[in-house]
């Protein structure tokens, strides 16, 4: 009997689970391309993706990056909520499709606050997220 690979969930799909979580916990647009997007809205990028270790699971470890862009003012104030905000939907597990399961999902920190060019404030948060794909059977 041959051995065939198990299916890996799409970073598609997973940037979509994080986009639904974010909106419906904040209220606010999340989107995965912020081309002409009108500020404040979120966006989602995926930094990597690795295997995790496990002795009964199959896991890959996603990190995202969570940009919170804010509209343009002279204080980081707006960000900065945006950013507590975020932090309050992602205390909610991000929902994935079947037959995936989450595993464990934790908040990295606040990796940069920062105003852009266009005077917009711009915070970035890193998350990781543990995805189990199937179980080991011995």
């Amino acid at each position: 009997m041959g051995r065939h690979a198990l299916r890996r969930l799409s970073p598609v799909d997973l940037l979509a689970a994080v986009c639904t979580r974010v909106s419906e916990g904040t209220g606010l647009a999340c989107v995965t391309d912020p081309a002409d997007e009108p500020s404040p809205f979120y966006s989602a990028t995926l930094a990597g993706i690795r295997p995790g270790r496990s002795k009964s699971m199959f896991l890959d470890v996603f990190e995202v990056q969570l940009h919170a862009v804010a509209a343009p003012s002279r204080t980081q104030a707006e960000v900065l909520a945006m950013v507590g905000d975020l932090s309050s939907a992602m205390c909610q597990d991000v929902v994935l499709p079947e037959p995936f399961a989450l595993v464990r999902q934790d908040d990295m920190g606040l990796q940069a606050v920062k105003r852009d060019p266009t005077g917009e404030w711009h915070a970035i948060a890193t998350y990781e997220l543990t995805v189990s794909y199937g179980l080991m059977i011995k």
